[in-house]
């Protein structure tokens, strides 16, 4: 199932068509041309089998003996980031890693490079959290395995996604349609809107679909029985990583 969309969801925050949506972080920004719908169905398809795995407790340990490395600007915290448990439930080896950058041409030029191929031997895939995108496509160049651009942050296209599954999940007709309130410029709302129409949710001032974004990356979404349920809006973007996660390195 997962080869059907290989290399269409990689890292950064392009989301161009499943094989753009999944390529290198290199591409960072958006493409003229949004994903197919039925590339989008498929993405969700995979995921609500993990979801639905997960509950069954029949997941297995798909990431077993691959390891991933989390490059973070500042020193590891006490609690683990929803990418980091995401990886865990598949069996990965998460190693959080603190990145510093000193600055200047000589370490951007040599340093990066070094490190990124160290990293490359050491590690199956390595997410690069919110380092400057140029820093990311320097990794993603040397590193020789695959690179996120921040798999685990808001404004990544699996978040966007994620969100949009849980709608589609709830909307009362095929036909319904959504109220997006809020800046839709942002690459988050662009890459949403866009895959919102891609999959029949056009927009509508008066949709019982409401996409509440006007505060910041805190989104909210409500349906036509109120706020959609936080923890499904969780567990469809754990699922949503953890597909991103398997076909860029179990396939790489």
């Amino acid at each position: 199932m997962l080869t059907a969309i290989k290399a269409r969801i990689a890292a950064g925050t392009t989301f161009a068509g499943v094989e753009s949506v999944l390529t290198p972080p290199s591409h960072h920004s958006l493409p003229d041309e949004p994903p197919a719908a039925e590339d989008i169905l498929a993405i969700f398809a995979v995921a609500r089998r993990l979801r639905a795995d997960a509950s069954a407790g029949t997941l297995g340990q798909p990431l077993r003996g691959k390891n991933l490395a989390l490059l973070l600007e500042t020193p590891p915290g006490e609690e683990q980031s929803a990418l980091h448990r995401a990886a865990l439930e598949l069996g990965a080896r998460v190693a959080e890693v603190r990145f510093a950058d000193p600055g200047g041409p000589a370490f951007a030029r040599d340093g990066i490079r070094g490190l990124a191929r160290m990293l490359g031997r050491m590690y199956d895939a390595i997410d690069c959290a919110a380092l400057p995108p140029a820093t990311v496509r320097q990794i993603e160049l040397e590193a020789g395995v695959p690179v996120y651009a921040g798999l685990g942050l808001d404004d990544h296209p699996a978040r966007a996604l994620a969100d949009l599954m849980t709608l589609c999940e709830h909307r009362p007709a095929p036909g319904a349609s959504i109220r997006f309130l809020g800046d839709p410029t942002t690459p988050r709302a662009r890459a949403f809107l866009r895959a919102a129409r891609e999959v029949g949710l056009a927009e509508s001032e008066d949709a019982t679909l409401v996409v509440d974004a006007a505060h910041g990356s805190h989104w909210s979404l409500s349906g036509p029985a109120g706020p959609l349920d936080a923890l499904r809006r969780s567990e469809n973007h754990r699922c949503m990583m953890q597909t991103l996660l398997l076909e860029t390195i179990v396939k790489a």
